[in-house]
């Protein structure tokens, strides 16, 4: 493969093209060459340059029960911190949030739809099973096999073929070139390894993690030990991380500032900021910009079938009045995809149909069939997001005003999502979205091929070559320009409102834990590299 063109997961880095070359080649020199990449810089300046001390349990405040263990069925972000400690992909996101090695040692592409995974020796499952190129194959046939029902199946679908060349070496042959392939792999848990053979993961996890799976006591507690087999020489350096479920804010609070756990996120920004100012010894971390909340509208019957009366919807919505009420402005007024990434809106200009306008949304029901107004029965949203709630209630009387009439219906977090992803809800139903690794997994939740696009009823071929289009474009400025044309074709339709944009946490842990990082995605992989000091 000497021939081949050699790059590194620095790819997703943004980097003009000189420089991605660059950062390429160097990277997989440092990775092939066994120098440790996984070594954050930013956990050791937290720690104050100090030498971790080993052992202790790192104590968690969650405020959400998992919902599935299995990272190839799993569609719930509750799941995600418990899958990123217990699980390990190729490649995954540094602290920098960018691509880098985990179970691969680095890559080669000989061509734009070719790449050859060199894989690292001697790392095994939790189970003792060691890991090789056969568990890469079977995890990725798995995801695509349609008997799982994988949500990662869509985000996988350019995959033509995964070939075992040795037990090392993996080569992933793509339909297309796919500027998010990378940003995908390296993602917990779309592009995390199980073990070939695999039994219920859902009870019993297995992967190749720095934590191993202990207990489970649904809305109680969660235990993980440390995996003595795990391949970073050192780490992790607790004996055990142990999540305690809380319901509320308030009991998250209350057990932090105890000290009954070490750590916690919050989900009001207005919660976090006064418990912070009055806890000095407390690390605060304010989270980025990066969560979505949109309302889905079941568009496969009447009456949202017909754009007008979709187009009536967001004409009534006062998305930054929304924005203001709920969340004081921490946030802004958005589109699909956030503005951190290719092609994001950043506000400067104005969607299709997102300037408040009773009247003009008056008109258009009335050009419907609905002069008088209409009830579209009920409005589903997630019980255990106060903010998420909030928000459907400012929505429920801005459209009042334009005749539109919903009731707000609080759901329990699963049921919801079965809702959701089966399209079995009336009309209306909020989900928010967490952070995404690239536009392509935020926009392709619209293609009429995509299960959530399905039960959508989404059936726009315009949109869908729009959007596989969008994910071949290697050219930044190109796929920037292209993810903008599709937010506005589907700002256009209504095919879905995005009201505005926030943070999905904001993070918190006494100054003892010591070289943890924050990271973009909100999940908590860095607990790797955590240790206590008191």
């Amino acid at each position: 493969m000497s021939d081949s063109k050699s790059v590194a997961p620095a790819f997703a880095a943004g980097l003009p093209a000189s420089e991605h070359d660059l950062a390429r080649r160097s990277l997989l020199r440092l990775a092939l060459a066994g120098v440790a990449v996984g070594a954050s810089p930013l956990a050791f300046a937290q720690s104050g340059g100090a030498t971790p001390r080993r052992g202790g349990r790192l104590t968690i405040g969650a405020d959400a029960d998992p919902i599935g263990l299995d990272p190839n069925t799993l569609a719930a972000f509750s799941s995600y911190d418990f899958t990123s400690l217990m699980y390990s992909g190729l490649l995954r996101w540094n602290a920098d949030m960018k691509v880098e090695p985990d179970l691969a040692t680095g890559y080669e592409q000989p061509d734009d739809t070719t790449y050859v995974f060199r894989l690292r020796s001697g790392v095994t499952f939790h189970n003792g099973q060691a890991f090789d190129a056969e568990d890469v194959k079977y995890t990725f046939d798995r995801i695509l096999n349609p008997a799982t029902a994988s949500p990662s199946a869509t985000i996988f679908s350019s995959i033509k073929s995964v070939t075992v060349i040795d037990p090392a070496t993996v080569r992933f042959e793509l339909k297309a070139p796919n500027a998010a392939f990378l940003s995908y792999m390296a993602t917990n848990p779309l592009g995390v390894i199980v073990p070939r053979g695999v039994g219920e993961l859902n009870t019993k996890p297995v992967g190749t993690g720095p934590f191993v799976f202990e207990s489970y006591q649904p809305n109680q507690q969660f235990t993980l030990k440390a995996n003595p087999d795990y391949y970073e020489k050192g780490q992790p350096y607790l004996d055990s991380v142990v999540f305690r479920f809380f319901k509320d804010q308030a009991s998250l609070t209350s057990a932090l500032r105890s000290k009954a756990i070490d750590m916690t996120w919050f989900k009001d920004p207005k919660v976090s900021a006064q418990i912070v100012r009055t806890s000095p010894d407390l690390v605060s971390a304010p989270g980025k910009t990066t969560r979505t909340f949109p309302v889905w509208m079941n568009m496969k019957a009447k009456p949202l079938d017909d754009v007008r009366v979709r187009r009536a919807l967001s004409l009534a919505t006062d998305r930054q009045a929304c924005l203001q009420t709920v969340l004081g402005g921490s946030g802004k007024v958005a589109a699909m995809i956030p503005e951190s990434h290719v092609g994001g809106y950043d506000g400067a200009g104005e969607m299709p149909y997102y300037k408040t306008d009773v009247a003009a949304a008056k008109k258009l029901l009335a050009e419907a069939g609905y002069p008088n107004g209409i009830d579209l029965g009920d409005y589903n949203v997630v019980a255990a997001n106060p903010l998420d709630v909030s928000c459907a209630q400012i929505l429920q009387q801005q459209w009042a005003e334009a005749g539109i009439k919903v009731a707000i219906k609080p759901m329990e977090t699963a049921p919801l999502l079965a809702m959701w992803v089966k399209g079995e809800y009336p009309t209306l139903l909020s989900v928010a979205l967490s952070w995404s690794p690239d536009p392509d997994a935020i926009v392709s939740r619209m293609t009429s091929t995509n299960q959530y696009g399905k039960s959508m009823g989404m059936a726009d071929a315009q949109l869908d070559a729009m959007i596989a289009e969008a994910r071949t474009l290697l050219d930044p400025a190109k796929r920037a320009a292209g993810y903008m044309q599709i937010q506005r074709r589907i700002t256009d339709q209504a095919y879905v409102l995005d009201i505005y944009q926030y943070p999905l946490r904001w993070e918190a842990w006494w100054s003892y834990a010591k070289g943890y990082v924050p990271l973009a995605a909100n999940i908590r992989s860095f607990v790797r590299t955590t240790w206590i000091d008191k």
